[in-house]
């Protein structure tokens, strides 16, 4: 055999070898998933999602809430009958932002999954209830920018108010400004299975008749799940 045949036939062997760990890589953990059940493989996406990052598109908001870090802790799952659908509740530690916000929440959150041929995967979001709870932050923080009573109101859980909790004066003072801008530089969110509570640092810039306004501050918010939302409880400042 001559020394190019040798060379030709060695390197064949070496794609061969290649190929074949390629496919092991990809065939591996499908395996071990099957093996290990529709539990071991749920806990494996969320635990994935820590390396590659999350990025959550929320409804009305133009930008998506992104993490810096976040982590899956306390998994279990769920699986209902039929074996084609399954929930998964956590403790998740996420810190990130929404353009301007810092986000940083600590708290329960639930992940519907869906089996779509051999593969697990979130039904929506991998954390819709922190998703949530952010979408009714920023929708309050453009509804009292655009000064939309409306869009407030429609904030509100059930027998809440606008101005309840001592909010009036509060309120009445935002939409009073010509000119406002309103700006959440930060939240700090505490997540519970049916409920939660957001600490704000707040930036309100504007113009009264008599004087420019620019003040910061913090509040304290609460809400409540209805559904799949988060609605403000007993009121919006």
């Amino acid at each position: 055999m001559s020394s190019s045949e040798a060379w030709s036939r060695l390197g064949g062997i070496l794609i061969a070898v290649l190929a074949a760990g390629a496919a092991m890589v990809v065939l591996v953990p499908r395996w071990l998933g099957v093996a290990a059940g529709p539990e071991a493989e749920i806990i494996t996406v969320l635990k994935s999602t820590e390396r590659q990052g999350l990025s959550l598109a929320l409804p009305g908001v133009g930008e998506p809430l992104t993490s810096r870090e976040h982590h899956f802790a306390r998994i279990t799952v769920n699986v209902e009958p039929g074996g084609e659908r399954a929930v998964a509740w956590a403790t998740l530690d996420f810190s990130g932002r929404l353009g301007g916000t810092s986000v940083s929440s600590l708290g329960v959150e639930r992940v519907p999954f869906v089996r779509r041929g051999r593969d697990w995967v979130p039904e929506g979001l991998a954390a819709p209830r922190l998703a949530a709870v952010v979408r009714a932050l920023e929708s309050r923080r453009q509804a009292l920018e655009a000064g939309n009573r409306e869009a407030l109101e429609g904030l509100l859980s059930r027998g809440g108010a606008a101005d309840a909790g001592g909010g009036e004066t509060e309120l009445e003072r935002v939409m009073a400004l010509q000119r406002r801008r309103y700006r959440s530089e930060a939240w700090y969110l505490r997540l519970e299975r049916d409920d939660a509570v957001a600490s704000e640092e707040w930036r309100l810039e504007g113009q009264l008749p008599s004087r420019p306004v620019d003040e910061k501050g913090q509040r304290r918010l609460s809400l409540v799940r209805s559904g799949e939302e988060f609605l403000f409880s007993p009121g919006l400042m």
